[in-house]
């Protein structure tokens, strides 16, 4: 028992206190500021690079983790952009903007948040241009930085219009489709090779008139999704696609490719003669919401096309027309949704929303061609309507439990040996059973733009030993 003496001695009084004040003012390690930790802070990268960035719309957001290495906690003195005011970038840190982020405490073994978007204004040119800046962080005086990159890109900017009659769109600048664009009825649109033309979400061309595109191997026409960062690059339905309207007839499409959108090609433009309303030639059409090419009561000729990758049909031919497909690859194996439709399906008939029913005789005719994929039929029949119809079936492979179908040099329900097609690779593999299988009919040159030789390969594809 302490006696009265001992507590009222002036020694142990003042330890008792400096006891106390330790206990009362002990803090946690990782609360305690490190004020001579010199080793600086890591960064998840010490490189954030955006993608083109059409100028006046801005980029995705990006993101950068801050971490403190030291097991007591850092102030971090100031963040801030290296371009200051007139930077390009914009940045939040934590969810704040960088002039509240001073002295901001990171505690130990722990981390922050940066997140960063980019802005650029037009600058009227035509090729890409280089918009750099930094992210520079200053503790316990030591400076670093993370460096910001990114591609400015002007654009043509398309919406809500109808375009005037005979417009050329060039390869000197891409095309964005903020809001759906018309072709009228007498006028054309022709696109030269290398042009590039970008949907935003919901955005179709309407071709009541005509369209012209006319690609090269080297140079090819290309539609696709606005955003251009890896995330979005094989997503489907990211804008709308090509809607071939009621009277619209003479398009033509020459190495090109329409990918992520809802419709690759919608055709309906019903008409009493069987010249095609639209020919497609070494054309590459995939990741589709709904159909690859959705025809209805029309005329079409495809030549040298890859459908791939749609969520719905790859090819309908619906309510009859007439149809020409060869050395064309319909592939579809859904490695990233699940299909419930055939990847190519011919009907003669179609009931509308009112209940009535559309029937037209069908004519189809497909030659050294492929149509596969992973559901057990991927070649289906709706003859309900009773009109006439005529098939050509020549020199295919075809899966399917189509009995009648193995004829004519048809191949049932066996493995194309596509080399990746999960990586979009519909080239044939050296065991292909569809190698040297096809006959003559004058498409000379396949997709790629090589030459076939006297036993030309299934498919759009030839496979050169």
């Amino acid at each position: 028992m302490i006696s009265k003496k001992t507590l009222f001695n002036p020694v142990y009084c003042f330890i008792l206190c400096i006891v106390g004040l330790s206990i009362f003012n002990c803090k946690p390690e990782e609360e305690t500021i490190d004020f001579d930790f010199t080793n600086g802070l890591e960064f998840s990268t010490d490189t954030i690079l955006f993608d083109t960035v059409f100028t006046g719309v801005g980029s995705a957001t990006k993101r950068l983790k801050v971490f403190n290495p030291s097991q007591n906690a850092l102030k971090i003195s100031s963040i801030k952009l290296g371009g200051g005011n007139s930077s390009s970038y914009k940045i939040l840190v934590n969810g704040t903007e960088p002039n509240n982020s001073e002295d901001l405490l990171i505690l130990g073994k722990d981390s922050i948040l940066i997140l960063i978007e980019v802005f650029i204004d037009p600058q009227d040119e035509d090729s890409p241009y280089l918009i750099n800046d930094s992210i520079i962080f200053e503790t316990n005086g030591i400076t670093q930085q993370v460096k910001l990159i990114s591609w400015g890109q002007d654009a043509n900017y398309l919406g809500d219009v109808i375009l005037a009659c005979n417009t050329t769109w060039n390869n000197e600048r891409p095309y964005v489709i903020y809001s759906s664009i018309l072709i009228d009825t007498l006028c054309q649109l022709n696109i030269e090779k290398g042009a590039q033309i970008f949907g935003s979400k919901g955005a179709y061309i309407y071709v009541k008139g005509k369209l012209i595109a006319e690609g090269t191997p080297e140079e090819r026409i290309i539609f696709r999704n606005e955003r251009r960062d890896p995330a979005y690059e094989q997503i489907p339905g990211q804008w709308g696609g090509i809607m071939f309207l009621e009277g619209s007839h003479g398009n033509y499409m020459n190495f090109t490719i329409l990918r992520n959108a809802e419709f690759g090609i919608r055709l309906g433009s019903p008409d009493q003669d069987t010249i095609p309303d639209i020919i497609l030639k070494n054309t590459v059409i995939e990741n589709m919401s709904n159909s690859g090419i959705l025809s209805f009561t029309s005329d079409l000729y495809a030549e040298n096309v890859l459908v791939n990758n749609c969520i719905e049909l790859n090819c309908g031919n619906i309510a009859g027309g007439n149809y020409i497909y060869r050395h064309c690859t319909f592939a579809n194996y859904g490695f990233t949704f699940v299909r419930q439709t055939p990847s190519f399906f011919i009907s003669d008939n179609i009931i509308l929303d009112d209940n009535s029913t559309i029937v037209e005789d069908i004519h189809v005719e497909i030659q050294n061609s492929i149509i596969d994929g992973n559901m057990e039929d991927e070649l289906l029949f709706d003859l309900g309507g009773g009109a006439n119809n005529t098939f050509s079936f020549i020199n295919n492979i075809f899966k399917t439990s189509i009995s009648d179908l193995d004829t004519l040099g048809n191949i049932l329900n066996e493995n194309p040996k596509f080399i990746e097609p999960a990586f979009y690779n519909y080239r044939l593999d050296t065991l292909s059973p569809a190698k040297d299988k096809g006959a003559l009919i004058g498409v000379e040159f396949d997709l790629d733009g090589i030459q076939r030789d006297d036993l030309p390969d299934l498919g759009a594809y030839e496979r050169i030993e």
